[in-house]
């Protein structure tokens, strides 16, 4: 068996559990995304302490920079409703992005293909601002769609769909 098939049998693996437990699933994305986030914040703290006696300017705005994260970090960790909150504004802002730049190529374009995939990025805005909504509205929510995304991509990788450099 090869690399990328164990790693698509594992992501298929996480989506069922996140789907069958999906307080707790979240509850762990919560818990690694805050402690991500708490760490890039200590790594900004020492790494502006650093620069001190480079710039006190990058130093100070580093050192407010990590607090920041430090703080975020600690939030989050845990933290189910801030975690879809957070969730759901990163798909409204990507489902919107999406939705203007399909909109805008639909008239920009003249060839029937690209009005066609600029069609269908429309479509996708507007799917992932309802995923948005829907994420707003509970965590559960939030783990039914990364459950499902994680299945979708791991039956990817098993079957071969996606070459990644140093995968054999």
């Amino acid at each position: 068996m090869q690399n990328r098939q164990i790693v698509g049998i594992i992501a298929i693996i996480l989506g069922i559990l996140v789907i069958a437990f999906p307080l707790s699933g979240v509850s762990v994305f919560s818990f690694l995304a805050g402690l991500g986030i708490l760490f890039l914040g200590l790594y900004f703290i020492i790494g502006g302490a650093n620069l001190w006696a480079f710039s006190k300017g990058i130093s100070v705005t580093y050192i407010i920079l990590g607090i920041i994260g430090f703080i975020f970090g600690i939030m989050l960790i845990g933290n189910l409703a801030l975690f879809s909150i957070l969730i759901s504004l990163y798909f409204y802002i990507a489902g919107f992005m999406l939705i203007i730049a399909g909109a805008l190529s639909l008239f920009a374009r003249v060839h029937p293909i690209t009005k066609g995939a600029a069609a269908i990025m429309l479509v996708l805005g507007i799917i992932t601002v309802i995923l948005g909504a829907f994420a707003m509205m509970s965590p559960f929510y939030v783990a039914i769609i990364l459950g499902i995304s994680l299945i979708i991509d791991g039956i990817a990788i098993y079957l071969n769909g996606e070459e990644f450099i140093g995968w054999n």
